[in-house]
């Protein structure tokens, strides 16, 4: 029947050729590692003894960072070497309570070196310690080389000796009895000089003595002093407490005045408050007062400003009105002057001359009744007191035609006068003649009342002067005697 194995499983990373993160299993029996040469056989024993705590005499090193992957062509250079052993500790060969023991060792190119039993730090020391209850430390057979089995086999018998020894582990023993020799020796050597060092203290020691001597006396002193100021200071602290509570009470008496002070204040201050709250609201109505009254002093400055325009505008129209009246009163003088001379001059027969005067009357009657009805227009709208201004300069203008219309008619009377005689003849060819002006004052007529439709639509002023237009042809229509 095969017996366990031990030695369960390798882990390699970064160690020598080992540049990836590596698992070797180990089975019950012989295990064996076969490939050619510079695949890393080699490596692995390293890697074993590199764990165990081997410190590079058999790892073909020349310095302790060579154990780390140097890198290659397609990979670069790592920072660490990492190695860990797991055994298999059923029949407790390692004196520790695992079922598996796993053993690291782990090198920095900052060259920290850490031991790890179970993956938490421990010393060199104690791995040591634990590997050598287990036969596993500093023993020479424990990897076999190449020719040491027939090395072993040409040893004389005395130089076979220690191998038999490793084997049944007196060498370990030795070990211990050569560590504690040197640990006795090291500790006679510290006697040694615990002993100079006595013999150079007891001169000393007896100096100490009469100077502990001395300290006692002055410890008594020190305290005997100290109780002393100890009755000084309670005195003191009395006369302290006695002090203080005077100082309380004109304190509190500070306190009660101060209070009283803060109270005055605060009723100050409030009576200030409201006197200044009262000066604020007085300045507010003072300033709304201020607003209202330059506002209305605007106002009345306006209606003033308006009243005078108003005012001068009425001044205007008045001196506008009465010279439109006097002009009037005159023209109808004149118009009654000429109509005694044309009544008493002219012949009754004149038929077509009175005509044309009545509608000439007509016409001035028509032009007055605009004329009052755009005066009372322009007292309801400032804009027509232009338009007025103009009416009444087109009226002028149209009295001024009437009366050189009137002279023309005195004057065309006396020749009449001076032609009754013909007149008689002439009257059959003016009652022909006037047919052509009965037809054009139809036609007259009837333009009338297109211009009138057509001023329905079209805006006041306009009405109005096409009007006068009209008038003005029809009076000079009528007004214009008969050729023959």
């Amino acid at each position: 029947m095969t017996a366990p194995a031990r030695l369960l499983a390798l882990r390699l990373q970064g160690f020598k050729s080992f540049g990836e993160r590596t698992l070797v299993e180990f089975g019950p029996g012989i295990s064996a590692v076969v490939g050619p040469n510079g695949s890393g056989k080699s490596n692995l024993a390293d890697a074993l003894r590199w764990a165990l705590g081997e410190q590079g005499r058999a790892l073909r090193l020349r310095k302790s960072e060579d154990v780390i992957f140097a890198g290659s062509e397609k990979r670069s250079a790592l920072g660490m070497a990492d190695v860990t052993l797991v055994f298999g500790n059923s029949d407790r060969l390692l004196p520790i309570d695992y079922e598996t023991v796993e053993l690291g060792r782990r090198l920095f190119r900052s060259g920290e070196n850490d031991y790890l039993l179970n993956r938490q730090r421990v010393r060199l020391k104690d791995l040591v310690d634990l590997l050598d209850a287990a036969h596993l430390a500093d023993n020479a057979f424990l990897f076999i080389g190449q020719g040491m089995v027939d090395q072993a086999l040409a040893l004389r018998p005395e130089e076979r000796r220690p191998l038999f020894e490793e084997v049944a582990g007196v060498r370990r023993h030795e070990r211990r009895k050569s560590r504690a020799e040197d640990q006795l020796v090291e500790a006679e050597a510290n006697l040694a000089r615990v002993e100079d060092v006595l013999a150079e203290l007891r001169p000393q020691a007896r100096r100490l003595a009469a100077q502990a001597e001395q300290q006692a006396s002055r410890q008594t002193a020190g305290r005997e002093y100290g109780r002393a100021v100890i009755a000084l200071a309670r005195s003191r602290w009395f006369d302290s407490a006695r002090r203080s509570r005077e100082a309380a009470e004109q304190l509190a008496a500070a306190r009660a005045q101060i209070d009283a002070a803060l109270a005055s204040l605060r009723e100050a201050e409030e009576a200030a408050a409201a006197i200044a709250r009262g000066l604020a609201s007085g300045s507010e109505s003072e300033a709304e007062r201020r607003s209202a009254h330059e506002a209305a002093r605007a106002s009345l400055t306006e209606l003033q400003l308006r009243d005078a325009r108003a005012l001068s505008d009425a001044t205007s129209a008045q001196r506008d009105r009465r010279r439109l009246e006097q002009e009037l009163s005159a023209a109808e003088a004149d118009l009654a002057i000429q109509r005694r001379e044309e009544a008493a001059s002219v012949p009754a027969r004149d038929l077509a001359l009175a005509a044309a005067v009545a509608e000439a009357e007509r016409s001035l009657a028509e032009a007055l009744e605009e004329l009052s009805s755009i005066r009372a227009a322009r007292q309801v709208d400032g804009e027509a007191i232009a338009a007025l201004r103009r009416v009444e300069a087109t009226r002028e203008a149209e009295v001024e035609t009437s009366r050189r219309r009137l002279a023309d008619a005195e004057r065309q009377a006396a020749d009449e006068r001076a032609q009754a005689d013909e007149a008689a003849r002439r009257l059959e060819l003016a009652e022909e003649a006037c047919e052509a002006p009965r037809a054009a004052a139809a036609r007259a007529i009837e333009d009338e009342k297109a211009a009138g439709a057509a001023r329905e639509a079209l805006p006041r002023q306009q009405l109005r002067d096409s009007g006068r237009r009209d008038g003005r042809n029809a009076a000079e229509s009528r007004l214009r005697p008969p050729r023959g």
